[in-house]
């Protein structure tokens, strides 16, 4: 009977610390990917709420929102 223990644990948190620790050389590395991260959510906010959420809610699959009159 073989004891051997052959599975690993935890091994997207290995995968993702091995990639990590490749893609970042310096801090400057680290900080440019921390800005297009951050720009990558600000253009996936303004599509969602220019297109994705009035595609929804002209279908009925989301509740509209309560929008104030500009006055």
């Amino acid at each position: 009977m073989n004891d051997q223990h052959t599975s690993v644990s935890a091994p997207g948190a290995k995968i993702a610390t091995a990639w990590l620790a490749t893609l970042f050389t310096s801090w400057a590395d680290f900080a440019s990917f921390l800005a297009a991260m951050y720009t990558l959510i600000l253009i996936c906010e303004w599509c969602w709420k220019k297109c994705g959420r009035p595609f929804c809610e002209a279908r009925g699959w989301i509740k509209r929102l309560k929008r104030r009159a500009d006055d």
